[in-house]
């Protein structure tokens, strides 16, 4: 029956999770090879190229990944191309796009070219965001990209692997890749 004060100490904390997982999403991406459209998923060792869904996947430095991943294979000629141009996506700041990528374990003959390009969801041209050259030499790469040069537009990732000559043995694996973003929490912590 009397009246009392409550001090509210409110304490901030971020947490990192997805806000985009290209490999839930790969069969609403738009696949391409010279060949022209792929169905998604494809069938494994299908000349035009492919893009199989894993959820076990081989790693080149011989581990196995639990984590989801696409496998994803040019079409078998010189110089084939694999490509997915994924629905739009409304980047914000501090948003990463991150993947491990690396050849299939066994595909000792692999020598592409991974490329995470974008559009404008307005159109125009794919332009270049990041490209890295793999060759199947035992090791991973980790793929950790500030897409803040992005942030307030409307876009369309478009992710590519491309064969450094002959493709008849590239097997180009996007371990996990997706956009991840760093999220505030409030904690209100009460003081008696």
């Amino acid at each position: 029956n009397r009246p009392f004060w409550v001090d509210i100490n409110v304490k901030t904390s971020a947490f990192t999770g997805t806000v985009y997982d290209f490999v839930a999403n790969a069969c609403s991406a738009q696949w391409t090879s010279g060949a022209g459209t792929l169905n998604c998923p494809g069938t494994n060792n299908e000349d035009n190229g492919f893009i199989l869904i894993q959820s076990l996947s081989r790693l080149e430095n011989g581990t196995t990944s639990l984590r989801p991943s696409l496998l994803t294979a040019p079409q078998n000629i010189q110089n084939g191309y694999i490509r997915g141009a994924y629905p739009s996506f409304k980047v914000q700041t501090g948003d990463r796009f991150q993947a491990i990528v690396n050849c299939e374990r066994g595909a000792t003959s692999c020598g592409v070219l991974f490329r995470v390009d974008y559009q404008l969801a307005t159109g125009g041209l794919v332009r270049d965001f990041w490209a890295f050259g793999e060759r199947y030499e035992g090791t991973t790469f980790t793929v950790d990209l500030d897409l803040s040069p992005l942030a307030g537009q409307d876009v369309r990732f478009v992710l590519s692997v491309l064969s450094l000559g002959d493709a008849s043995g590239d097997r180009a694996l996007w371990v996990e890749p997706r956009i991840v973003r760093t999220i505030p929490s409030v904690t209100i912590t009460p003081t008696p």
